[in-house]
């Protein structure tokens, strides 16, 4: 005799979270909607090569496609203004460096409110960032290149992935530590701020994409970015040990949605991605451009945030870095 048709009894704790159930958002394998995160610059650049990585695997822990989608442009703010103004059902996420909820509020205004627009996530990734200089420069250390740029005051420019990003406040704040003058120019991404440098229109960039032409002889490196020397680049010294930086937040990528996402969601996204973060071939495939892996979440990374947005607040006003 079959019983598949035969309705089973219900206890009555279930019949008191029906209700709830029926009114819960689907699932991202209910729904079998492609997840898309938002880089909110070209391809290339450091936001991309932390989001290329963890594409696949995260797929398939979740059992969702994941799709990556460039929108590069005004510092960031066009990609983070689309994921702002997405649904909160964990389908649109940003990719997004330190500079978008931490650097771009004090120096431009913006299509969202940084503090009150998104849900933090988890942060992906650590940076350690490249001082790079095209060879044309006649220094091969940081401390000729400060003598160089106090004796050629105005002649040095630095490269950055746009306005308000970490790569122009690590030059402004170096510049402003070192008491030397450095020219800022903006481009759409790491990538072709990279380019620029490698033909010679800008001297210089402060970016872990010049990590790679540092390494292969394209470019010389300096010094390097991070809290702590690079193990892509270890012979070089960080700008902190020189004591050329100052004051100042360290470079980070992390995984946000719109405001308002389902805890649920929140916690099923910070689960995968520590499965992914853990995986040989996603640390291998950041390392040549020196990022690093490195999971942080719930309220301590949202408490880093507001820190860092409270200490870039000091860095724009003490460097007087402004919007070109």
């Amino acid at each position: 005799m079959a019983h598949r048709n035969v309705p089973r009894p219900v206890g009555r704790r279930l019949l008191l979270a029906a209700p709830a159930l029926a009114l819960a958002p689907p699932t991202w394998a209910q729904s079998g909607r492609t997840i898309t995160l938002i880089v909110p610059y070209p391809p290339g650049g450091s936001s991309d090569n932390v989001a290329r990585p963890i594409q696949q695997p995260l797929s398939e822990i979740l059992g969702q496609p994941v799709v990556i989608e460039n929108r590069g442009g005004a510092g960031g703010s066009i990609g983070a203004a689309m994921v702002a103004q997405a649904k909160p059902d964990g389908l649109t996420l940003l990719v997004w460096p330190t500079a978008v909820l931490t650097i771009s509020p004090h120096m431009m205004r913006l299509p969202y409110d940084p503090a009150r627009d998104f849900t933090p996530i988890a942060m992906l990734a650590a940076s350690d960032g490249a001082v790079a200089m095209h060879p044309s420069v006649p220094v091969r250390d940081i401390q000729a290149l400060v003598a160089y740029a106090k004796a050629n005051p105005g002649k040095l420019r630095f490269s950055s992935a746009g306005n308000g990003t970490i790569t122009q406040m690590t030059g402004e704040i170096f510049a402003h530590a070192a008491g030397i003058r450095l020219e800022h120019v903006p481009y759409r991404g790491s990538a072709p701020a990279l380019t620029a440098v490698l033909a010679g229109d800008v001297e210089l960039q402060f970016d872990p994409v010049a990590i790679p032409a540092v390494k292969d002889g394209r470019l010389i490196g300096l010094a390097t970015t991070g809290e702590s020397r690079s193990p892509e680049l270890p012979e070089l010294p960080t700008l902190r040990e020189l004591g050329l930086y100052g004051e100042g937040g360290l470079a980070f990528f992390g995984l946000a949605g719109p405001a308002g996402m389902p805890p649920e969601l929140v916690a099923r996204l910070v689960a995968a991605l520590e499965r992914v973060l853990v995986l040989p071939e996603v640390a291998r495939a950041m390392a040549p451009v020196g990022l690093r892996p490195h999971l942080q979440a719930g309220e301590t990374f949202a408490s880093r945030i507001v820190k860092d947005r409270a200490i870039f607040a000091e860095a724009v006003r003490r460097t007087g870095a402004r919007v070109e």
